[in-house]
Parts: C-alpha cells; sequence; structure tokens
C-alpha cells in the first residue's frame, strides 16, 4: 500500500510539470514543443494538440509559446476540427497582431471557416463569418500570396449564398407567394449580380411577376404587367446570350398581351 502511494506521488510531479495535460509528459516548454513538433510531422496531430496545448500550459511568456499557438491552429485543421482550429488561428491573431505571421493565421482562419461552411440549404452564420474575415483579409493584404485563393473562396461562398436566395425565391413561387418571390429573385440581382443564378433569378422574377399580374386585381394589372415587360428588357440587357431568353420571350407575350388587354378594357369603360 505504501510503495503504491508512493509511485501515485513520484508520477505526479511529472504531469503536473507537462501542464496537466492527459498523458502528455514533458519537463519543460522546450520538451513539449519538440514532441509537439515530432506528433504533427508524423502525422498524428491530435497527438500533437495535447504537446502544444502543454506548451501553453507552461506559460505564455516561454520562446515557445508563439510558435506552439500558430501549431496548435495547423494542429487542429489537419484533424479536421475546423472550428477549433478557427478559434486557435483568431487567437494567434489577437495574441501577436504584429508577428509577421499573422497574415498566415488570417489566412488559416479563412480557410477553417471556408471548410465548415455548410450546404446552401441549412443556416450560413458559418458562410458569412468566412466572407467577413476574407474581406477584412483583402483590405490588410492587398498584396498577399494567398490572394488568388482567397478571392476563389469568397466567390465559392458568395455563389452559394446567392443559390440559398435563389432557392428561397423558388419556393415562395411554389407557394404562389409570388410577391415574396419578385423580391427574394431581386435580392439575388442586387447583392450577386456576377453569380451563375444571376439570370435565372432575373427569369425566375419575371415569371413571377406574369403570374402574379395574372392574379391581381384589374386596377393593378397594367403596372404590374409593365413591371414584367420592364424586367424583360432588363434579362435582355444584362445576359444577351443567355439560353434562358427562349422561355423569357414567351413570358414577355403574356404581359404583353395581358396589357394590352387591360388597356383594351380600360379604353372600352371611359
Amino acid at each position: 500500500m505504501f510503495r503504491a502511494s508512493l509511485v501515485i506521488l513520484v508520477a505526479l510531479p511529472l504531469l503536473i510539470g507537462c501542464g496537466g495535460a492527459s498523458g502528455v509528459i514533458a519537463d519543460d516548454a522546450a520538451e513539449a514543443y519538440q514532441k509537439g513538433m515530432e506528433a504533427f510531422e508524423q502525422e498524428k496531430y491530435t497527438r500533437a494538440t495535447e504537446y502544444f496545448r502543454a506548451v501553453l500550459d507552461f506559460g505564455r511568456s516561454s520562446e515557445f509559446a508563439d510558435e506552439a499557438q500558430l501549431m496548435l491552429a495547423k494542429a487542429y485543421f489537419e484533424s479536421r476540427q475546423y472550428l477549433l482550429a478557427a478559434t486557435e488561428f483568431g487567437r494567434f491573431v489577437d495574441l501577436y497582431p504584429t508577428d509577421a505571421r499573422t497574415e498566415e493565421a488570417e489566412y488559416g482562419r479563412i480557410r477553417s471557416y471556408y471548410e465548415v461552411s455548410p450546404a446552401y440549404n441549412l443556416d450560413q452564420t458559418d458562410t458569412d463569418r468566412a466572407i467577413a474575415y476574407i474581406r477584412l483579409f483583402v483590405g490588410r493584404y492587398p498584396q498577399s500570396a494567398y490572394s488568388d485563393d482567397v478571392v476563389a473562396m469568397l466567390e465559392s461562398l458568395r455563389e452559394k449564398l446567392a443559390r440559398k436566395q435563389y432557392e428561397a425565391g423558388r419556393l415562395y413561387e411554389r407557394r404562389e407567394q409570388y410577391e415574396a418571390a419578385v423580391f427574394s429573385y431581386e435580392t439575388v440581382l442586387e447583392q450577386f449580380t456576377t453569380s451563375p443564378y444571376a439570370d435565372d433569378a432575373l427569369l425566375g422574377k419575371l415569371r413571377a411577376q406574369v403570374t402574379y399580374a395574372e392574379a391581381s386585381i384589374r386596377a393593378r394589372q397594367a403596372e404590374r404587367f409593365q413591371d414584367a415587360l420592364d424586367s424583360y428588357n432588363r434579362l435582355v440587357e444584362l445576359f444577351p446570350s443567355s439560353p434562358l431568353l427562349r422561355e423569357a420571350e414567351g413570358l414577355y407575350d403574356r404581359a404583353f398581351n395581358g396589357l394590352r388587354a387591360v388597356q383594351a378594357t380600360a379604353d372600352a369603360n371611359r
């Protein structure tokens, strides 16, 4: 019994010395950092995070603290724990704002949020966060070596948001909520003009406007058919080569004939 207790008491300082990280044994920050790097290079990323955390547990005043902070974020990223990676990259940015590696950390944070950006039909909070950090990055580092990759991620994320808004318009159409559909499609055009969904959204707006006008009371039909004609003209002007123009022409005819019928009725009643 006494010998067992002695073993526990002897082992306890080792665990305390490593900062309390579970299963990690290191006498000082230097040893913890070295073992963390060895684990990282061997692609044992979970083990690496334990050692890098141990470095930080020894204290932020350690000469290895800044490097361990950055490597901790990288290890989380490589182990696909992207939200943890984003947090640790962000912590490096906050703690070492003047460090030459802050640009790399900000880029890592963007990549982390990009990886957790979900499918278009889900909540896009992380997508919005990634876009916000991209805009911040572009403003701070206009000549960055990461610029092309960052811009590509931005386009991909914005395309996802455009599709989400476009699909909302389609849903409103199916529910025969045409006014709401028109608003959703117009939002795509205003916010995501260069996205692949822009001409689809304008066609959707035209389609919803025509149907909405046809279902409207007589007093509102003329202006709503005219709105549809304006949307057709806009589609032709903005997307003269769009394969959707043929379908749009049929909608134009419906709007034009509807407007003529309304005007003829109005003239007959004068």
